[in-house]
């Protein structure tokens, strides 16, 4: 079973959670908005957000790990924007964005398991009692979801998402026979 994604009302709760907590609103956010799969999000570097003048990116392009292919230019939010600002102008470029309070002794982000932990727990102070319905995939998915929801175009999210074909975005977000015959219903000639 497919882990769920975070809805918008359950993001917003966790961005007052993890306020001041540097790690936690950076990867919450920057998370949400780049749809990327745990390992390439946590490869990401301090110049693949930031310019060189010091100005934040407006989108984040990245070569996946999985499929050796670049995303598209994902759109950066003014959430990630703010964040990126508050804790990452001054570090170094090469620097890797998403780094734990013994990272600075190993060089290195935080880990696949690491993160994992850190969305374990966010889902459980949201007070959700079935805690292994969600995953760092659930992260990947909650922006993609919405986007699916709002619009009701699987390609779009297969572009955002980086999939080959559309017939796995549709699984990737749960897209059911119900929900086409829900669509059909809605359209009117």
């Amino acid at each position: 079973m497919s882990k769920k994604p975070l809805n918008e009302n359950q993001v917003k709760s966790l961005r007052k959670l993890v306020e001041g907590k540097e790690l936690h609103e950076l990867l919450l956010n920057i998370g949400c908005d780049a749809m990327l799969r745990s390992s390439d999000l946590l490869s990401l570097k301090v110049k693949d957000v930031v310019n060189e003048d010091g100005s934040v990116k407006e989108s984040v392009k990245v070569r996946q790990q999985k499929t050796k292919n670049y995303t598209l230019d994902i759109p950066l939010s003014k959430n990630s924007h703010d964040v990126i600002k508050k804790y990452l102008l001054d570090k170094e470029p090469e620097s890797w964005i998403f780094v734990g309070n013994k990272s600075h002794y190993t060089k290195s982000p935080i880990t696949q398991k690491q993160y994992s932990r850190i969305v374990k727990g966010w889902v459980s102070s949201l007070g959700i009692s079935n805690v292994g319905d969600y995953s760092t995939h659930s992260i990947r998915r909650t922006k993609s979801s919405l986007i699916y929801q709002k619009t009701q175009n699987v390609e779009v999210c297969r572009r955002l998402l980086g999939h080959a074909n559309i017939t796995a975005t549709s699984a990737y977000l749960g897209i059911e026979d119900s929900d086409a015959l829900e669509v059909a219903r809605n359209i009117n000639i």
